[in-house]
């Protein structure tokens, strides 16, 4: 074997070994926990080009609920200052309506709403995803391709248009705790 084919080799095996590494990794875990009324985020910076936001989000609390029902959502956004909501995004949401335990089929004290969310009028809940206990993990997947981004949660999908020329991951909860796991960005073509 020449030095030139071995230096190829060598490279070509190391890519490979990178790259399965690298889709092993796992992601970060994010545990949002808020006061009723109050809410919390966490943006995350996104890579230039096309890229897929995946993971889990799950409610493992409700606050005490006066005005705000429990809420979490995943967005692809444009980039907006601290605290506030931003011009376009689009991605999924879990929301927790609170109901009395006694008297609800799940026995639980929440009925869980799972809803995609765009640029703050094209929401659209997902009826069959009240029949599900709250509590476990909802995985979720967005993939934003410069135009539009293609969210994935509860076995429905959709596209919608979002307009941001420097996206961002905005990770988002009130009035409870939600739980973001596995939460991975993956630039893709």
């Amino acid at each position: 074997m020449s030095l030139k084919s071995l230096l190829t080799f060598c490279a070509s095996f190391l890519a490979v070994v990178t790259s399965t590494a690298a889709a092993a990794e796992p992601g970060i875990t994010y545990d949002c926990d808020t006061a009723a009324n109050h809410f919390s985020e966490l943006v995350l910076p996104a890579p230039a080009g096309r890229f897929t936001v995946s993971g889990a989000v799950q409610l493992n609390a409700l606050a005490a609920v006066s005005k705000y029902a429990p809420l979490a959502h995943v967005w692809i956004s444009s980039a907006s200052q601290p605290g506030q909501s931003p011009a376009s995004y689009a991605g999924v949401s879990v929301l927790a309506l609170p109901a009395d335990a006694e008297k609800n089929p799940t026995g639980s004290p929440a009925i869980q709403v799972i809803s995609f969310n765009a640029n703050g009028k094209e929401d659209e809940m997902l009826p069959l995803t009240m029949l599900a206990k709250p509590g476990g993990p909802q995985p979720f997947s967005l993939t934003f391709d410069g135009r539009t981004v293609a969210a994935s949660v509860a076995s429905e999908h959709r596209t919608f248009t979002v307009d941001a020329p420097a996206p961002v991951v905005r990770l988002v909860c009130s009035t409870g705790e939600f739980l973001f796991t596995d939460v991975k960005i993956q630039a893709s073509q």
